[in-house]
């Protein structure tokens, strides 16, 4: 087969490299092809090529020597690489970017005439502050142009490209990153951080800041760029020695500027910032970039740095050498406490990394092989043609509406509080893959915040004090969260919006009642004054006895593969019966086991398998039968092989509100048998394929398998179940639930932010900016917030003054920070707080005379309300310095 490989740089003939390293490639005839006119491209492409292609031969579209505007040559780009097609004769195409200049002529040109496989080359989960409806980033648009199938690196970017509209349903595979899934050291940086070992305290750091060209991209007007990157450098160069490198796409006028900053060495340009290069560094900064692959691998902590005017936001990644800050004050207080601690505090809470990136060591052989099967994509068809009428009625308009609706009724912002996010368990699943779905349509500033970084309530209320709705993910967060119980009942005293969706079973809530008695008792009080989201209606009906007014069945979902294979139509002569869960009591070892004895006692021809890791909570009276194949913890992919490989999904559980698992089996296409009390049973009872048993005993359940083994599975009554849990309708579900009245009706909190003058308050039409950038706490010692205190107040910082003063005066209250935020409150025109604050100095203590003599200073500030504060003052000081003058002459007498 001859495969061309469209490169517009570098990078992507290293991963031509790679996918030639695969398992078969050599069996197959690669073409390098790419479109320059001016030469360098071209130069440097044929350099990389002949270096990792061993001299490989590069087709350039264009000759040096052409004439062409820059216009003419893009608008020939199309046109040359469909003759290129033709007289090479050519069967696919590999690009790496579809929305680039020349890479979008490429799509546009050969999508409808051969295979064409676009592969993901770069970081594209970018979060946006604000989208209008006009033109949105580049990124945005990524895999929109009707390529026969995308390779993407993680979960993030295919929930992006599957629901980023109603009619977007490109065939996405998660493959992983070519170069950075199958790194080793990559791999064990992000299971294991291993910073750097403490510095000495106060020695200087080595930093280096990674620019991007934000002007040049038109991300952020130029000088906006230039003021935060001077302010940047500047704060910088307090802690150490600061260089810059720029981004190798970065024109002649921003390199000059860079050669301008005073006390700073600029770096080439050219030159690859990789592990080895970043190794002598003790700290990178950039705005966002695919950088912090390589600052991982070299163990080199990263601040992701995202002024206020900047759009696109790197996401928040919960990871130890990862921090993201939304100022320059907050970058200095990050870079301070390396600096005076040697210790770096990357971000406590945030999304996992595996949900950007999949790890594993076969990305390229999976690349070839999509490569291989990749076939042209059907034309979509005008409205109203014969291939729409022969859809399922409704069906695209659903989704369209459902489309609608999302862009109406999504939060501003959305808060989920958890204890931990991650795809381990069934508990993170559906609300990551709600998150991204609502990230998909519209620039929600979603905030994960893990309850077990934090230990005090006033830190997390903090976090989420500009947060439209806080969705508590499961009941575990206040059953094992100290300050869990806490926090909710100071959320719905404050009239906040906050839903729990819950996952418990009956199971679970009798061992927490007798494991944390007290704060379960907590619980089932704070229980009444949530809004409870659901995941059957069995569930529901368990919370109605607890005392919930009104709790909402939502379901669940589960991240759907689209490639997935199905199980077979037929049963085998011996049938496979597989189980997926942790080995455990709850989710019935010993049934399982003894159906798969009783079965062998019958001289029945099944097989038995389960799938999934061993936990301590099994009996000692619990059978674990040599009968049944125990194949331990699989990855996802593995355990979407083994369910193809089966008949019958068993769940053995004898409590499971809404398993996953069940969900799975179904967009598989296997027969599945339950216990008639699980949640499985109220959505897939009465639907060929499936079979439950009432009475929880061996023989039962060995019948409902018989049964169901003699029965086809009805592919529309599991098309429906799928649908139900799919994640278009799961997202329109959750949306529209997050959008009820609490259980009092109340009305929406006013904005926790007063308006500044001239300012329009929260929530105004007017005011078209998203929510502030998350932010994690930074734990210091009382003495460090007192020295980024008078720093922040020295350069005139007054945002950043008031924050870190807030949480000075939290701790507690030196009369030396109530003066100071006194008198920055005072420079604002708030009259009240400042008054208050300098009612705390008065009463803090120390020296008497000169804390009046403050007071009557700051005083002065308040116009006619310090007046009296004034005259009280300044007798006070006078009193105080008699007294103190007194006390001297009678101690020398």
């Amino acid at each position: 087969m001859r495969i061309a490989v469209f490169v517009e740089n570098r990078n992507g003939v290293g991963l031509t490299a790679r996918i030639l390293s695969a398992p078969g490639a050599r069996e197959h005839t690669f073409l390098l092809v790419t479109a320059d006119l001016d030469g360098d491209v071209g130069r440097w492409i044929e350099e990389e090529a002949s270096a990792r292609l061993d001299g490989t031969r590069v087709r350039n579209l264009f000759r040096e020597e052409e004439t062409l505007a820059h216009a003419q040559f893009l608008e020939e780009t199309g046109p040359r690489i469909s003759e290129f097609a033709r007289a090479e004769s050519v069967d696919r195409l590999i690009l790496f970017n579809d929305q680039s200049q020349r890479g979008s002529r490429v799509a546009q040109a050969l999508t409808d005439t051969l295979p064409v496989v676009l592969v993901q080359d770069g970081h594209l989960d970018f979060h946006y502050k604000r989208l209008s409806p006009g033109l949105r980033d580049q990124n945005w648009y990524y895999g929109s142009s009707g390529a026969a199938a995308v390779c993407v690196w993680g979960p993030a970017t295919a929930h992006h490209l599957l629901y980023r509209t109603a009619d977007a349903d490109p065939v996405v595979h998660i493959t992983g990153a070519l170069g950075h899934s199958d790194d080793p050291d990559l791999v064990r940086a992000a299971h294991h951080p291993a910073p750097r070992p403490a510095r000495a305290s106060r020695e200087p750091l080595r930093i280096i800041v990674l620019d991007q060209p934000l002007g040049d991209q038109r991300k952020l007007a130029a000088g906006q760029h230039r003021e935060y990157l001077r302010a940047a450098c500047e704060s910088l160069a307090e802690f150490g020695e600061v260089a810059v490198k720029p981004h190798p796409s970065t024109l002649s006028g921003h390199l000059n500027w860079l050669g301008t900053l005073p006390g700073v060495t600029v770096l080439d340009e050219s030159a690859l910032a990789d592990a080895a290069g970043l190794d002598s560094y003790d700290l990178a900064v950039t705005f966002f970039s695919t950088t912090y692959l390589q600052t991982l691998r070299a163990g080199v902590p990263l601040v992701l740095f995202s002024p206020p005017p900047l759009n696109i936001v790197f996401p928040a990644v919960n990871h130890a050498l990862l921090r993201n800050v939304g100022s320059v004050g907050e970058l200095t207080d990050v870079v301070g406490q390396l600096h005076r601690t040697g210790k770096f505090t990357g971000n406590n809470t945030g999304e996992p990394l595996t949900h950007f990136l999949t790890l594993r060591d076969d990305v390229a052989e999976r690349i070839l092989a999509v490569v291989l099967e990749a076939k042209v994509r059907e034309p979509r068809s005008a409205p109203g043609s014969a291939r729409d009428a022969l859809a399922p009625t409704g069906t695209r308009a659903e989704r369209a509406l459902r489309a609608v609706r999302e862009r109406q009724t999504p939060p501003r912002s959305l808060a989920v509080l958890g204890l931990g996010f991650g795809y381990v368990t069934g508990v993170a699943i559906p609300v990551l893959t709600y998150t991204q779905a609502l990230l998909g349509h519209s620039p929600v500033d979603i905030r994960y915040i893990d309850l077990s970084a934090y230990c005090r309530t006033e830190d997390v209320l903090d976090a989420l004090r500009d947060v439209d709705v806080v969705l508590v993910n499961s009941l575990a967060p206040l059953w094992r969260s100290a300050i869990g119980n806490e926090l909710v009942g100071e959320l719905a005293s404050d009239s906040r919006r906050v839903f729990l969706y819950a996952h418990e079973t009956e199971h679970v809530m009798a061992y927490e009642a007798e494991h944390q008695t007290l704060r379960h008792k907590e619980m089932l009080r704070l229980l009444p004054r949530l809004s409870v989201l659901c995941v059957s209606s069995a569930q529901a009906d368990m919370f109605r006895a607890l005392g919930v007014t009104d709790p909402v069945v939502v379901y669940n979902t589960v991240p759907q593969d689209t490639h997935r294979v199905r199980a077979r139509v037929a049963p085998d002569a011996r049938p496979r019966i597989v189980m997926v869960g942790s080995m455990q009591d709850r989710k019935g070892l010993d049934i399982f086991s003894r159906v798969a004895e009783l079965a062998s006692a019958e001289g029945l021809p099944w097989r038995f398998a389960w799938i999934g890791h061993r936990t301590p909570r099994i009996a000692s009276s619990t059978l674990v039968s040599d009968r049944v194949t125990w194949m331990g913890s699989l990855s996802r992919a593995r355990v979407r092989e083994e369910l193809a490989a089966s008949d019958v999904f068993f769940l053995s559980s004898v409590d499971d509100p809404m398993p996953l698992s069940v969900v799975e089996a179904v967009q598989q296409r296997l027969r599945v048998v339950t216990y008639r009390r699980v949640g499985s049973h109220e959505v897939l009872d009465g639907v060929p394929g499936y079979r439950s048993f009432a009475d929880y005993t061996p023989r039962a359940a060995l019948e409902a398998l018989r049964a169901v083994l003699g029965e086809r599975v009805s592919e529309d009554d599991y098309r429906e179940v799928e649908e139900l849990f799919g994640i278009p309708a799961f997202t329109a579900r959750m949306t529209a639930a997050l959008g009820l009245p609490g259980p009092d009706d109340v009305p929406d909190r006013p904005s926790a932010t007063p308006a500044r003058d001239g300012e329009p308050a929260d929530g105004d039409p007017a005011d078209d900016h998203g929510p502030g950038e998350p932010r994690a706490v930074v734990p210091q010692q009382i003495r460090h917030l007192n020295e980024d205190f008078k720093r922040h107040v020295g350069k005139g910082n007054i945002e950043d003054a008031l924050r870190v003063g807030t949480e000075i005066l939290r701790r507690r209250q030196p009369v030396d920070v109530l003066i100071g935020m006194a008198e920055l409150r005072a420079g604002r025109g708030q009259t009240k707080e400042a008054c208050q604050l300098l009612a705390a100095a008065a009463i803090a203590g120390g020296d008497r005379g000169r804390v009046w003599a403050e007071i009557s200073r700051v005083a002065a500030l308040l116009g006619a309300r310090g007046r009296a504060i004034r005259q009280l003052a300044r007798r006070e000081s006078v009193r105080a310095q008699v007294t103190h003058h007194s006390a001297r002459l009678r101690k020398g007498d």
